[in-house]
């Protein structure tokens, strides 16, 4: 059955798209006899208003855009839960527009957002480069979480700190031969890389540090190369692996898994972000936890003082993340 829309109710009534958007959301300006003739003409034809857009083009609430980089990484979904729980308790509509792991589609799902009219934007895990996020943090007000953006408010994880407690536990379990599996370098995305390798170097080791993806596939071949020999500048097989997010470890696991490698003895591996995956009872991961509802639920508190108070300065928020260590290496290396 072909949808009824606006246009054919416009034309049936024998005045504009705009004058029926008008009747529809009984704004100023229409007359209540011209009124009461498109919404007949309307029901006549069975059209169902979109209320939703409808309530966009009246402005008559204020609007929270919501964009997340990826929802297979179930971290976007625990920060998503925690926005949700702040704005459904303030009444305010959402509007949700979802990227790309490569952060190809950052561009598309901002102007989606714009185009939506939204009132402010809570981005998670955007990849655009400080250059290209200025074109939008001069047009919009925006909240970003996991990532400290110039001209923004932003809800952080220490990132730092996290990976300094991650590869500290790998030195105290004994482990110097440790590779930190990074994630492709962007913008606003190095701090792990930098708490690894200022963690190795006030131990006194070699920091190794290799580029991954964001694809367990991916990784999982790439770890398969390095856990056989082919590491970097003649070093000699990591007997510990840190990667950047959970998805990239269990790409390690996996590689791990077909060498026969034993976990926790053979190689402890070590992720971040502690999703749902790396709870698995099958092999369990060690992960740095990064409070996902939590920040959620900051930066959409955040977002609400801003629509309150427009013209406070940038706010910034930095949360402290925490290890939960499993046994994927939990085996002090003998």
């Amino acid at each position: 059955m072909q949808t009824v829309t606006m246009e054919d109710v416009a034309r049936k009534a024998g005045v504009s798209r705009a004058l029926v958007s008008l009747a529809y959301r009984d704004a100023y300006g229409v007359s209540p006899e011209t009124r009461e003739h498109i919404l007949a003409v309307g029901k006549r034809l069975g059209y169902r208003p979109n209320r939703v857009a409808a309530q966009l083009a009246g402005k008559e609430q204020l609007t929270i855009g919501v964009f997340l980089q990826d929802l297979h990484n179930d971290v976007f979904a625990q920060v998503y839960d925690g926005i949700r729980e702040v704005t459904d308790a303030a009444g305010k509509h959402s509007v949700l527009a979802v990227g790309k792991l490569d952060g190809s589609k950052d561009v598309d799902a901002l102007e989606t957002l714009l185009e939506s009219r939204v009132d402010i934007v809570i981005a998670a895990g955007l990849v655009l480069s400080d250059k290209d996020l200025k074109r939008y943090t001069s047009r919009l007000d925006l909240v970003s979480v996991m990532r400290e953006v110039a001209g923004a408010d932003s809800v952080c994880s220490n990132n730092r700190v996290g990976a300094e407690l991650a590869t500290e536990h790998l030195i105290a379990q004994g482990h110097k031969r440790i590779l930190f599996l990074c994630n492709p370098p962007s913008d606003g995305y190095l701090e792990r890389a930098e708490g690894y390798q200022r963690a190795m170097r006030a131990a006194k080791l070699n920091p190794v540090v290799v580029e991954g993806s964001y694809s367990r596939e991916v990784n999982a071949k790439l770890a398969l190369e390095l856990l056989s020999g082919s590491t970097p500048a003649g070093e000699t097989r990591p007997t510990a692996i840190f990667a950047h997010n959970d998805q990239a470890a269990l790409g390690v696991q996996d590689a791990a898994i077909q060498l026969s490698l034993q976990l926790g003895k053979d190689l402890a591996v070590v992720g971040y972000d502690n999703s749902a995956l790396s709870q698995s009872p099958s092999a369990p991961l060690t992960t740095v936890d990064v409070h996902g509802f939590e920040l959620g639920k900051a930066a959409a508190t955040m977002a609400l003082q801003r629509l309150e108070n427009p013209k406070t300065r940038q706010m910034i928020q930095h949360h402290t993340p925490s290890l939960v260590v499993r046994s994927s290496s939990s085996s002090p290396l003998s």
